[in-house]
């Protein structure tokens, strides 16, 4: 299978992208001009520089035989980044859906359970509609309008399509320092002084990356999966890397109205520094939200298999020690007494 993968060098993107060059698959991989390539450095894949946004560039690009994972996204929750994130999460899908139709291609588009309109104590399947005045934010209505878009051509254009809803992706290879991975380091590294009522469902990162692979050969056209996992409470979060870490010691829980003042200046601080925030308001609005979204769908069509999350938070924890260092504090990387070399990452 020849692949053209864009978002490569996100979390999904670079896992996804090892497992498909594993297989044996011919990649191709997007990436910004000056972007940092490390998280697929080294593999033999073709690096073609340019943007999404760029859409002459995309129809002389995209080649007539090849598989499209349409991953490149703006992940933000802060507000201020309206625009950029409207062009690239929307704009950008547009013209990649454009250049499929033309050319007749195979699309696997990674959206979200974000743009799932949240309903309280239900099982929540895949969207059947999208309402974007119901969301909150500005990445889940961007997603939703252009998971929109995708649908609208597949019924009346002809698009072979495959959309997958992944929910909150854990697990490692975390090159980039997602938002659930700054919530890790920040936990592991003792920065965080309390936990909070709320919780979310969590997917491991090499479990969503196989899914994609079996959308690609597996998924029916014109259908979208949940790429979903389990629902993890904060706490029981922070005692599964506490286990990893042998450490018993549990913050206290705090009230809702308490941990909103704390978000409002984590958010003010993080800005200010250039850092993601280990809270908002946007975050904790997604941590009391339904997500019990099922994935039978995708088990039983994509064979998804989803494994425990208390592997997938260790596991993401030891390839910070490994791969990251830095940003871990000294004596937990002495505990885990990282070797020169590092473990396999998937």
């Amino acid at each position: 299978m020849k692949c053209f993968v864009t978002g490569g060098t996100g979390h999904i993107g670079n896992v996804l992208i090892k497992k498909l060059v594993k297989l044996g698959h011919s990649v191709r991989a997007l990436v910004l001009p000056n972007e940092d390539t490390t998280p697929i450095k080294d593999l033999p894949i073709t690096l073609v520089t340019g943007d999404v946004t760029d859409r002459e560039f995309l129809f002389n690009t995209i080649e007539e035989d090849e598989v499209v994972f349409h991953l490149a996204g703006v992940i933000e929750i802060a507000p201020g980044r309206d625009e950029i994130v409207r062009k690239v999460n929307v704009d950008g899908t547009k013209n990649i859906v454009d250049v499929c139709v033309e050319k007749k291609l195979r699309l696997v588009y990674t959206s979200s359970v974000h743009t799932i309109t949240p309903v309280d104590d239900v099982v929540l399947y895949e969207p059947t509609a999208f309402d974007l005045d119901k969301l909150v934010g500005t990445y889940a209505k961007t997603k939703a309008e252009a998971t929109e878009y995708v649908f609208d051509a597949v019924k009346n254009r002809g698009l072979d399509a495959v959309v997958l809803y992944p929910s909150g992706v854990i697990g490692p290879c975390d090159y980039k320092v997602s938002e659930l991975g700054q919530v890790l380091l920040d936990y592991i590294n003792g920065k965080i002084p309390c936990y909070i009522q709320g919780g979310y469902n969590f997917v491991d990162v090499r479990d969503v990356a196989d899914g994609i692979i079996s959308a690609a050969v597996n998924g029916r056209g014109g259908e979208g999966y949940n790429l979903t996992g389990t629902v993890v409470s904060i706490k029981q979060m922070f005692e599964a890397l506490n286990i990893c870490l042998h450490k018993n010691y549990m913050p206290p829980k705090l009230p809702l109205w308490l941990v909103r003042i704390f978000a409002k200046i984590s958010t003010f601080h993080a800005r200010r520094l250039g850092k993601k925030p280990t809270l908002s308001d946007y975050s904790l609005y997604t941590l009391n939200v339904n997500s019990n979204f099922s994935n039978e769908k995708a088990k039983q069509e994509l064979n998804l298999n989803t494994r425990n999350y208390k592997k997938s938070l260790c596991d993401a924890l030891k390839w910070f020690v490994y791969n990251k260092p830095e940003l871990v504090a000294k004596k937990i990387v002495k505990k885990f007494k990282a070797p020169k070399t590092a473990p396999a990452e998937a």
